[in-house]
């Protein structure tokens, strides 16, 4: 890790020789002639950048001509919502720790570092020209299978791992959901629903209304299996190539029980018939990866039960998210595609029986 006096938790005080000792940390030796900074992605919890590097001299191969410099939000509100929910520092300590332990594709990692106020600095490879995955839009059937066995690899890695969740800088949350307590949920609700009620159909109101009032129970402990989780696996977190998925943003990640990725994951990426159609095979093919993966005593029919419990953990982040985040035209058609979303997937596997 780079030495505490080229600690920089700000895209403006990057230098050359910081990003030469970055380089230098990770095995790679190399003298930086100068660098360009352009902005990267909307910045909603925090601040991105992509480093256009010219070195000195020739370069080989291992000399990565970009890099990409995640860092604290410059929005008071979305920095102090990083810095207090331990987003900032469950995204560093994951790529410090559990990276390498999984066969999940993410970035490589230059720079992991954290204070005791929790600014942070990750310097991470550019996955370019992989592409960056559109929320709005969703994704391919294809690229879903490929993002659903990436979610197996990973939860297959720490699939009940004692010894992971007795590390004291992981979340483990007490219920089957982190971060949004109910007293949470119920504000944000009447925030969510005055200012975006009149763009909503009536139906997925409702849906929210029984779920906001629902949340206390809904978030009880569940009994079975737990894993390390994203919690926020969506298209808009993941990079496209033509035969592969990476997968970036692990500011919400933490251990809790099985069913929540696949849950988030599957209701977002696709329009509503589409899902409908293909869910239940993406299930069954996350489920046979599991098993390859070496997970045991999980059957299929539980892994339906998590996915039906967990199709309304959506709703809580979109819901939550309008008011803890900073805000954006997109972010606000974004939460309310996700409550969109969230709520018909819930409607259509029975989930509201649940509540």
């Amino acid at each position: 890790m780079i030495a505490n006096k080229l600690q920089v938790f700000g895209p403006n005080e990057v230098t050359i020789e910081w990003l030469e000792q970055a380089l230098s940390n990770s095995g790679i030796k190399a003298e930086i002639k100068s660098f360009s900074v352009e902005k990267v992605g909307t910045g909603q919890l925090g601040e991105t950048r992509r480093f256009i590097i010219e070195y000195n001299g020739d370069k080989s191969l291992e000399h990565p001509k970009t890099l990409v410099g995640k860092f604290p939000s410059n929005s008071a509100v979305a920095a102090t919502t990083g810095k207090d929910m331990g987003f900032y520092r469950g995204e560093v300590m994951f790529y410090r720790e559990l990276a390498d332990r999984t066969k999940t594709k993410t970035p490589k990692c230059y720079a992991a570092e954290i204070d005791q106020e929790n600014n942070f600095v990750l310097l991470l490879e550019d996955l370019a020209p992989a592409t960056a995955g559109d929320h709005m839009a969703g994704c391919s059937v294809n690229d879903a299978r490929l993002a659903m066995k990436e979610a197996a690899f990973l939860h297959a890695a720490f699939w009940n791992d004692h010894l992971l969740e007795k590390q004291d800088w992981l979340y483990v949350p007490d219920g089957a959901q982190g971060f949004y307590t109910t007293d949470l949920i119920h504000s944000s609700w009447d925030y969510f629903r005055a200012t975006h009620g009149s763009q909503m159909d009536a139906k997925v109101i409702e849906v929210c209304d029984q779920y906001v009032a629902s949340h206390e129970k809904w978030n009880q402990p569940r009994s079975g299996p737990k894993c390390f989780s994203h919690n926020d696996f969506r298209v808009d977190n993941m990079l496209f190539s033509e035969k592969q998925v990476a997968v970036v943003d692990w500011q919400t990640s933490n251990y809790l029980s099985t069913g929540m990725d696949v849950a988030y994951f599957i209701g977002s990426a696709f329009n509503r018939d589409t899902r409908q159609a293909v869910e239940h095979d993406l299930l069954r093919e996350y489920h046979q990866t599991l098993l390859a993966e070496g997970v045991s005593n999980y059957a299929l029919s539980q892994l339906k039960n998590d996915y039906m419990h967990y199709s309304f953990a959506v709703l809580a982040v979109a819901i939550a998210a309008a008011v803890i985040v900073k805000r954006s035209d997109r972010g606000d058609r974004l939460f309310i595609k996700m409550v969109t979303d969230g709520a018909y997937q819930a409607l259509d596997n029975g989930a509201m029986d649940l509540l």
